[in-house]
């Protein structure tokens, strides 16, 4: 096998292992939370939807790609790769989305209680939803147009000019202009988001700031708002460091009228690596959610051992 078919299905085959099960605890927590409480709190919305996406991305991406990296060619047909590829760009496009939405969430909640402030602090909470479906119809405009042009690779392996190759499916435009522009357009919105994303993350920093300026050591409310901020800033700053390293690539593929295959597994290995570490750096800097991972692990024990069953209910009771 060549070093990049290897390396190719050493990377992609990580991001699934770690990537699709650290999602799917997250869903199913929220899902017991949501059973339990009937409501979620906003973070948790946008966070459970933030997985959602992810699990999408690493489904239709991670899986294909490590298919092919062990040699299984042509196992989807034209309607396959339409629905897979589309999947895919919405699933990517709505985790940068929503990745957006939470920092903004979070900087309305570190933000002072003034007039204006106030105003958007009730206003938005009950509107994330409303705001959730508007960006999934945006992200849907914009990449509709993979369903236009994606296919099944060729038999005979003959690749057209301005293509990009996943190897097991290829999205093939009609001409230089269309290839551009398409490009252009989820580039554009990208940085739009990305932009949001450091404009929030920066606001929230100044607030930290004059909170630890003001206050030596931040108690209650404050401590905690600290603690979701400095998570979101996390999720932030990998997605932006990511994104950077995806769009160096996106642009080189932009400029030419054949992408290797060596850079086109790079630029969708980084695109996917957020779906992989967002999960897993929600749940380590997430102290509550870690905290409810261990409540429903000392649920599931008492169920099986009957004599722990008291401990369980007092940890409840602690928290």
């Amino acid at each position: 096998m060549e070093v990049r078919v290897i390396l190719k299905a050493a990377g992609f085959i990580c991001l699934v292992a770690v990537g699709l099960p650290a999602n799917l605890s997250i869903l199913l927590l929220f899902c017991q939370l949501r059973l339990l409480r009937g409501h979620l709190p906003p973070n948790d919305l946008i966070i459970s939807n933030l997985a959602a996406m992810n699990f999408i991305v690493l489904l239709c991406r991670g899986l294909p790609q490590t298919l092919t990296a062990f040699g299984v060619k042509r196992f989807m047909n034209d309607w396959g790769c339409k629905v897979i590829i589309f999947a895919y760009r919405m699933g990517r496009a709505m985790s940068i989305s929503v990745t957006a939405l939470l920092g903004c969430y979070q900087s309305v909640s570190v933000a002072p209680a003034t007039p204006r402030w106030t105003i958007m602090k009730r206003w938005l909470p009950p509107h994330l939803p409303h705001t959730i479906i508007l960006l999934c119809g945006l992200n849907f405009v914009i990449t509709s147009g993979s369903i236009l042009f994606a296919e099944a690779p060729p038999a005979n392996g003959s690749i057209p000019e301005y293509t990009l190759n996943l190897e097991f499916c290829i999205m093939v435009y009609p001409g230089a202009e269309v290839y551009v522009s398409h490009g252009t357009a989820n580039t554009v919105r990208d940085v739009f988001f990305v932009a949001l994303m450091v404009l929030a993350a920066v606001y929230i920093l100044l607030i930290l700031y004059r909170h630890r300026q003001q206050v030596k050591g931040l108690r209650g409310a404050s401590k905690a708002s600290a603690g979701a901020s400095q998570a979101v800033l996390l999720l932030v700053c990998t997605y932006v460091a990511l994104f950077g390293l995806e769009n160096v690539l996106w642009g080189y593929t932009l400029s030419v009228s054949r992408v290797l295959p060596a850079v086109s597994d790079a630029r969708v290995f980084f695109a996917s690596c957020y779906s992989a570490l967002s999960p897993v750096l929600i749940i380590a800097s997430n102290r509550r959610l870690a905290r409810n991972f261990l409540c429903f692990k000392c649920e599931q024990k008492a169920n099986e051992d009957p004599s722990l069953q008291g401990q369980s209910s007092n940890s409840h009771v602690g928290e």
